[in-house]
């Protein structure tokens, strides 16, 4: 039958079946991969996102809880706990808008489901330095747009849900237009598919036992206020129980090219519905922040005076707590328990800065633990770690200040993930393979303050040049330059094809026959045997004359060599 709510236990259901739906063509969602290298693990990443959210779910109804607000607290925080890859940090931000959506509720209509969508597109969007279109950010909020306006009328889910579906498959149809790398390989967005995939698998939701009490809970719902009214008086109400709730920090840069801006007027506007208000600036550029309950409220006023950018919101709520308590959540890691004593709390954090590196290979791992590194995580290309992973290490460095590297463009945001759930002082230098974590780590001086530490770091790491040298999967064009299976293809570290070839030895050479170096370091991988190591510094020496070359075994999968030049 096709209810008018969900409460807890539908919820998980509604979520189940979406995770089935994405795990029945995970592989399809892989293979929609602009780049044709074996990394396509977009589908993989969003799949264990989910799955790590459901099982934090599971465990909360396993306690006797059925309401959608205590559920659904549970999944959002499972899922930025097992957030992996970009794609799964970004669906993680997505699910982040159902506890606030849904706070102090047993159950949620369509309404709260729109309202939670929107709020999770305002995360996703705000985990982004600089979101692009045509990717699963466009989807997302098409698709919350679509509820909302659909919600307004909405009396049963399953239709409601069907409708937003749908929104969903034409927007992910939509995104080779609105990206030029999707068109020239002739592929729709893989995030934006996985999300798709979820959201049908939602609609598709089997018929589940209400809950005792659901019948006269939804008997009840047609007299709730709208939800917009709700959630004021939800607030109130919380406000007057519980005076921690500090709700949302929304931080943003307004600018106004057709009339100039009246600082004190804006001012004035967001005393009245925020609190820490700050509006600093001139008539044509003000930075704006503010401390409230509804930051879509505070952004929509934003964008009616002009030009909004740099926008960032932070949980108030979740920043507190979880910094209170230490983040037990640790301690549901998949790998086994962290027992307690190994958990550094805030109070117990050694002076000065450590370092946590990712690694895709042993021989990198070591290399990054010899340069400086005390914590080395496991993870790289197909092999993402997930935000807990790396918040594990962070709180193992046991130091007040903590520089990650992740060493590759699709553990970054997890990164900064785990950086947001750590007690100590957390930065993110984003190094996007191993050579360039290696070159920011010899810039490395413990005697130095954060500040003083990380500008080193971060220019170290642009000055690096490098690129890796890997097999083609399939026919493709990237920017571009046309690559057949099979053939070896040179990558810079935004994978633009700098060279060809048809073994490796010939791609090294016409990738450095340009160049000039005084060292070049050949990081081999796993299946480079020491004969064709060898050849490979051959290669090397002999396409740049004078330099020296070093040799590396890296141990890292996929990548046959992964090539720095100083």
């Amino acid at each position: 039958m096709s209810r008018k709510s969900w409460d807890g236990v539908e919820l998980m259901a509604a979520l189940r079946s979406g995770l089935n739906r994405l795990e029945s063509r995970v592989d399809a969602v892989n293979a929609l991969n602009v780049f044709p290298v074996p990394d396509g693990d977009t589908g993989t990443n969003m799949l264990a996102t989910l799955k790590a959210a459901i099982a934090e779910g599971e465990a909360s109804l396993a306690t006797g809880v059925t309401s959608i607000d205590e559920v659904s607290a549970a999944v959002a925080r499972g899922a930025l706990l097992g957030a992996r890859g970009n794609s799964g940090v970004l669906l993680s931000q997505i699910l982040r808008g159902l506890p606030h959506a849904v706070r102090g509720r047993q159950r949620a209509r369509a309404q709260e489901i729109a309202q939670a969508l929107s709020m999770g597109v305002l995360h996703a969007y705000s985990a982004v330095a600089t979101p692009t279109e045509g990717t699963i950010l466009t989807v997302a909020r098409e698709v919350a747009a679509a509820a909302m306006k659909e919600s307004e009328s909405a009396a049963e889910l399953r239709p409601f849900l069907e409708s937003i579906a749908v929104t969903a498959r034409s927007s992910v149809e939509k995104t080779p237009t609105l990206l030029a790398v999707l068109r020239e390989a002739g592929v729709v967005d893989s995030g934006g598919a996985g999300l798709q995939l979820i959201l049908e698998g939602i609609a598709d939701v089997p018929s589940v036992a209400p809950s005792r009490g659901a019948d006269e809970a939804e008997r009840q719902r047609p007299d709730a206020k709208p939800p917009q009214l709700v959630a004021a008086q939800s607030v109130a109400a919380a406000t007057d129980s519980a005076p921690t709730e500090f709700g949302y920090e929304t931080v943003f840069i307004l600018t106004s090219p057709k009339q100039p801006l009246d600082l004190a007027a804006i001012r004035a506007h967001l005393e009245t519905i925020g609190e820490s208000v700050l509006v600093a600036g001139d008539e044509a550029t003000c930075k704006v922040h503010v401390h409230n309950q509804r930051p879509d409220e505070v952004l929509a006023y934003g964008i009616s005076l002009g030009d909004v950018r740099a926008v960032t919101i932070e949980n108030l709520d979740q920043q507190s707590a979880e910094r209170a308590t230490g983040h037990v959540a640790f301690n549901q890691l998949a790998d086994g328990p962290l027992a307690a004593a190994a958990r550094p709390v805030v109070a117990s954090l050694g002076r000065g800065t450590s370092i946590v590196a990712i690694a895709a290979g042993p021989g990198l791992g070591e290399i990054l633990r010899s340069a400086g590194a005390s914590q080395i995580v496991h993870g790289g290309q197909t092999e993402n770690p997930s935000a807990a992973e790396i918040a594990s290490a962070i709180a193992h460095a046991g130091t007040e200040f903590v520089v990650v590297l992740p060493n590759n463009g699709n553990i970054v945001l997890a990164a900064r993930q785990a950086a947001d759930l750590s007690s100590a002082h957390v930065v993110v230098v984003p190094t996007r393979n191993a050579a360039e974590g290696i070159a920011a780590l010899l810039a490395w001086d413990p005697s130095l303050s954060l500040e003083e530490l990380v500008p080193r770091m971060e220019a170290a790491r642009a000055a690096a040049r490098t690129f890796r040298v890997v097999e083609a999967v399939r026919d493709a064009v990237v920017r571009g330059v046309a690559v057949k299976a099979g053939q070896i293809m040179a990558l810079d570290p935004v994978d633009g094809i700098i060279a060809t070839g048809g073994t490796d030895v010939e791609a090294i050479t016409a990738a450095l026959i340009r160049e000039s170096a005084e060292l070049i370091t050949l990081y081999v991988g796993a299946e480079v045997s020491d004969e064709q190591a060898q050849e490979f510094v051959h290669a090397a020496r002999a396409a740049v004359s004078g330099a020296e070359v070093e040799l590396q075994r890296g141990g890292q999968p996929i990548e046959r060599v992964l090539v720095s030049l100083e």
